[in-house]
C-alpha cells in the first residue's frame, strides 16, 4: 500500500456457443477405434474513446463468453474475475499497456516469484450492498476488506522493487490511495476470525470483563447447586453444574422427571423430552443483569461496525482506485497463466500498413478440447490480410475449416483490443480494430420472422454502415440461400463495395464466380481449405493464392455414385467453363508461386531476425560477463590495498618520529603511495558508489570480510563509522567497498 498519495487518478474498466457445427472446425477428428463508448483505464487512467463495446466487435458470434471463461479460471480471485466480466474493447493505448505489462510478466526469470497476489479479494460488491441498502457490513465482509488492504500493501511494495526489470507493470502502483489507516483501524478490532476484538474499544472491554465476572459467579452458583443433597441424580448424565444459554439466559439441564426438585422457569426441553433446561431461581436476578449485559456488548458491536462501515464507504473511492489497479494486475497475470496453458502469446500490434498477420493460430476453445483429450489434435492456420490485398475469399468444401479461419481471425481481433493473448506463434500481427462485422452463423431470426437468408442480409447490411478501412468484416457463406446467380451477383457487389472502401475483410463461399473475382482484382485474394479427396476428410489447412474446390463431384465418386450420373455431371461443368478454368489455372499457378517466393522471404526474414537476436543476447551476456570481471579485479584491488594500509599507518608513526630531511623524505615517499593506492581503488563505479551512501546502507569492510551497516558519514573528513557486531568502527572511506568477497 503506498505509504504517500501519488496523486494518481484512476478509472474502472467496464466490461460488458463453440466454433460452429457438431465437431468444432479445425479439430483433428478422433481415430478410429452495434456502437458505443468504451471506458478504457489506462495505468489507471480513465479514458473514453469512441469504440465499439464487445457487441461491436461480434463477440457472441466469436464465442468470446466461452472463451473468457477459460481466462476466468486463471484469475487468483474474485477482482480479476469481476474486472474481466466488465472489460470491454480498450483505448489503443491502454491496450498496448495491457499487452505490454503481459510481455513483461513474460519475461521474469524462471521460477521467480511473481506478484503476491495471495488473499486477494473483491472489495466492492460488500461495499455497494452497504451504500446501496443502507446497512452495516458485518464481521466476515469487513475482514476480506482487510484482507484486501494488507494485499495492497504488499504488492504495492513488489510494484516498488520491481519498477526497473518491470517499468509498465509497476505503474500500476503509481497513486495507490493510502489506506494504512483504515487497515490499521480494521486490524486493531478484528480477530483472525473476524470476531471483534475486546481492545476495540475501552467500553466493550469493560463490558465483555463484567460478563466474564458475572458468568463466574454464575458458575459457582451452578456448582453449588450441583452439589446440595437433595438435588443429587436431578441432573442430566454428565450436565451437573454445567451452565448452558436457552434464550441468552443461564439453565441446567434437569431430568424431566426430577423437575420439581430444582425450582425456576423452564426455557428449553430435549428432543426426547427427557430433559428440562431450567433457569433456577437462584440465578434468575444474576440472569437478568447477564441479559442485560449481553444487550451493552451486542450494541458496543453494532456502534463498533457501523463505524468501521463509515470509514469504509468515506474511502469507497479511492478503495476502487486501488482495486482497479490491483485487478489490472491480476488481468495480466491471468493472461500469462492463459499462455503458460494454451502456448499462447500476445500479438505484435501491426502498423495500419501491415495488416493482419496470423501465424500457427488456434482457437481457444479447440486448444482446450486438446489440452483435456476430447480431439487429438488442432489443426493450426496461417493467414494474412490487409498489406497485399484488403479481401481474402475462401473456398472449399463443407467442414473444410472456412468458418474456423473467420472466427480466429475475428476473436484475434477481439482479444488484441481487449488486451489479451491470442493462441498463435511469435511474428503474428493484429491491427487495432475498431470493431468486427460478423456475420457467421445460419440461425433464423425467429422472433423477427425472418428466413435464414434474410437473417444474413440484416447483418450484412447493418455492417455495411460501419464498413471502414479499421473494421475487421467477416461473411461466411457469401451469397449462399438464395438462387446461385443472384447470390453470385449479390455477393460481388458486397465484395465490391468492402473492396473499394479499402475494408479488410475474409469472406467464405461456394460460389464459383466469387473465386474469379479474386482473379479480377489486385486487391483481393483467393485462398483454399484443403480437403483430402481419398480419405473424404478436411485437412483444415488454409492455402492463401489459390482457389479452393468444392470437390462436390470427387466426393460423389468416393461415396459410390452411379458412373453414368457423374459422366453427365462432368460435361456439364467442362462445357462452358473450359477456356476460363485454363485462363484461371494458368494465373492461379502464377499467384501460388508468389505466394510460395513470399513464404520462403518470410521465412528468410524470420531467421535473420532470430540470428539478430541471439547475437543481441551474447552481447548482453558479454557485457554482463566483462561486467563481473571488472568486479572482480576491483574486489582484488581493493582487498590488496587494504593489506597495504597498516603498513602505511605503521609508516607515518615511524616518520613522525624522526627528524630533519629524513622526515621529509619519507613524509612525500607516504603521500605518494597513499595518493597512488587512493587512485587504484577508485574508478568511475566506485565513485558512484561512494557518492551514493547513505546512514543504514550496508558496505562491505575487506579487512573484517563483513558487511557493515552504516551507523554515520563524514563526506568532508573521508571518514564512516559503521557497526561491526556489537561493536562500532570509525574507517576511512578508502576502507569500504561494494563488492563482497567471491
Amino acid at each position: 500500500m503506498a505509504k504517500k498519495n501519488k496523486g494518481k487518478n484512476k478509472g474502472r474498466a467496464r466490461h460488458g456457443g463453440g466454433p460452429k457445427g457438431g465437431r468444432p472446425a479445425g479439430a483433428a477428428p478422433k481415430s478410429a477405434g452495434s456502437s458505443g463508448t468504451a471506458v478504457a483505464p489506462r495505468g489507471g487512467t480513465q479514458k473514453r474513446v469512441d469504440l465499439g463495446d464487445l457487441d461491436g466487435f461480434a463477440a457472441e458470434r466469436l464465442d468470446w463468453p466461452l472463451v473468457r471463461a477459460l481466462f476466468e479460471r486463471q484469475c487468483p480471485s474474485s477482482l480479476g474475475r469481476r474486472l474481466l466480466g466488465e472489460l470491454q474493447p480498450r483505448a489503443a493505448d491502454d491496450a498496448r499497456e495491457a499487452l505490454d505489462r503481459l510481455r513483461e510478466l513474460r519475461a521474469l526469470p524462471e521460477g521467480s516469484s511473481g506478484p503476491p497476489l495471495g488473499d486477494l479479494t473483491d472489495p466492492l460488491p460488500a461495499l455497494e450492498s452497504a451504500e446501496r441498502f443502507r446497512r452495516v457490513l458485518d464481521p466476515e465482509e469487513l475482514l476480506g476488506l482487510l484482507a484486501f488492504l494488507r494485499a495492497t500493501e504488499r504488492i504495492d511494495d513488489w510494484l516498488g522493487k520491481h519498477a526497473d526489470s518491470l517499468p509498465t507493470v509497476a505503474r500500476l502502483g503509481a497513486g495507490l490511495p493510502d489506506l494504512t489507516a483504515l487497515a490499521e483501524v480494521l486490524e486493531g478490532g478484528l480477530g483472525a476470525r473476524g470476531e471483534v476484538r475486546d481492545q476495540a474499544s475501552a467500553r466493550l472491554a469493560k463490558v465483555r470483563q463484567q460478563i466474564r465476572d458475572l458468568t463466574q459467579r454464575i458458575e459457582k452458583v451452578a456448582r453449588a447447586l450441583a452439589n446440595r443433597p437433595d438435588l443429587r441424580g436431578a441432573f442430566a448424565d454428565g450436565a451437573a453444574g454445567q451452565v448452558s444459554v436457552r434464550d441468552g439466559r443461564p439453565v441446567l439441564a434437569v431430568k424431566a422427571k426430577h423437575a420439581g426438585r430444582l425450582p425456576g422457569l423452564v426455557h428449553d426441553r430435549s428432543g426426547s423430552g427427557e430433559t428440562l433446561f431450567i433457569e433456577p431461581r437462584e440465578l434468575i436476578e444474576q440472569g437478568n443483569l447477564l441479559a442485560g449485559l449481553k444487550a451493552d456488548e451486542n450494541n458496543e458491536v453494532t456502534r463498533l461496525l457501523s463505524e468501521w462501515t463509515r470509514e469504509a464507504l468515506l474511502r469507497k473511492d479511492d478503495i476502487a482506485t486501488a482495486a482497479e489497479s490491483l485487478g489490472q494486475l491480476e488481468l495480466a497475470v491471468a493472461a500469462q497463466r492463459f499462455c503458460e496453458v494454451y502456448g499462447a502469446r500476445p500479438a505484435e500490434i501491426a502498423a495500419p500498413h501491415e495488416g493482419l498477420v496470423l501465424k500457427v493460430a488456434r482457437h481457444p476453445l479447440l486448444a482446450e478440447q486438446e489440452r483435456t483429450g476430447e480431439i487429438d489434435g488442432c489443426v493450426p492456420i496461417d493467414l494474412r490480410l490487409g498489406d497485399a490485398f484488403d479481401v481474402l475469399v475462401i473456398t472449399g468444401p463443407n467442414t473444410g475449416g472456412k468458418t474456423l479461419a473467420l472466427k480466429t481471425a475475428g476473436l484475434s481481433a477481439l482479444l488484441t483490443r481487449l488486451g489479451l493473448p491470442i493462441c498463435a506463434d511469435r511474428g503474428s500481427r493484429v491491427p487495432l480494430f475498431d470493431g468486427v462485422v460478423a456475420d457467421i452463423g445460419d440461425e433464423q431470426e425467429v422472433q423477427q420472422s425472418l428466413s435464414t437468408f434474410s437473417s444474413h442480409l440484416k447483418r450484412i447490411a447493418e455492417g455495411l454502415e460501419r464498413a471502414a478501412p479499421t473494421v475487421l468484416f467477416l461473411l461466411d457463406e457469401l451469397g449462399g440461400g438464395t438462387d446461385p446467380a443472384e447470390g453470385a451477383a449479390l455477393g460481388e457487389a458486397i465484395l465490391d463495395h468492402l473492396r473499394v472502401r479499402r475494408v479488410p475483410t475474409l469472406a467464405s463461399t461456394h460460389i464459383g464466380k466469387l473465386k474469379e473475382y479474386a482473379f479480377r482484382h489486385a486487391q483481393v485474394e483467393n485462398a483454399a481449405c484443403e480437403f483430402d479427396v481419398q480419405s473424404l476428410r478436411p485437412l483444415y489447412k488454409l492455402v492463401v493464392g489459390t482457389p479452393g474446390e468444392s470437390r462436390a463431384l470427387a466426393i460423389a465418386k468416393r461415396l459410390g455414385f452411379d458412373p453414368k450420373i457423374l459422366e453427365v455431371a462432368e460435361k456439364g461443368v467442362e462445357g462452358p467453363r473450359g477456356a476460363a478454368d485454363a485462363v484461371m489455372g494458368e494465373i492461379q499457378a502464377a499467384r501460388v508461386e508468389a505466394e510460395r517466393a513470399r513464404a520462403q522471404s518470410e521465412s528468410t526474414l524470420n531467421e535473420v531476425e532470430d540470428l539478430k537476436r541471439q547475437l543481441q543476447e551474447a552481447e548482453r551476456r558479454l557485457e554482463e560477463q566483462r561486467g563481473r570481471l571488472g568486479d572482480e579485479a576491483q574486489i582484488e584491488l581493493e582487498s590488496r590495498a587494504s593489506q597495504m594500509r597498516p603498513h602505511l599507518e605503521r609508516l607515518a608513526k615511524l616518520t613522525a618520529q624522526l627528524g630533519g630531511d629524513q622526515k621529509r623524505d619519507l613524509q612525500a615517499i607516504h603521500s605518494a603511495l597513499t595518493d597512488s593506492l587512493q587512485a587504484a581503488s577508485v574508478n568511475d563505479r566506485r565513485q558512484s558508489f561512494l557518492e551514493g551512501l547513505r546512514k543504514g546502507d550496508l558496505v562491505y569492510v575487506p579487512r573484517f570480510q563483513k558487511k557493515c551497516p552504516i551507523l554515520r558519514l563524514d563526506r568532508d573528513k573521508q571518514r564512516i563509522k559503521v557497526r561491526l557486531g556489537r561493536q562500532e568502527l570509525e574507517l576511512g572511506l578508502d576502507e569500504v567497498s561494494a563488492f563482497e568477497a567471491l
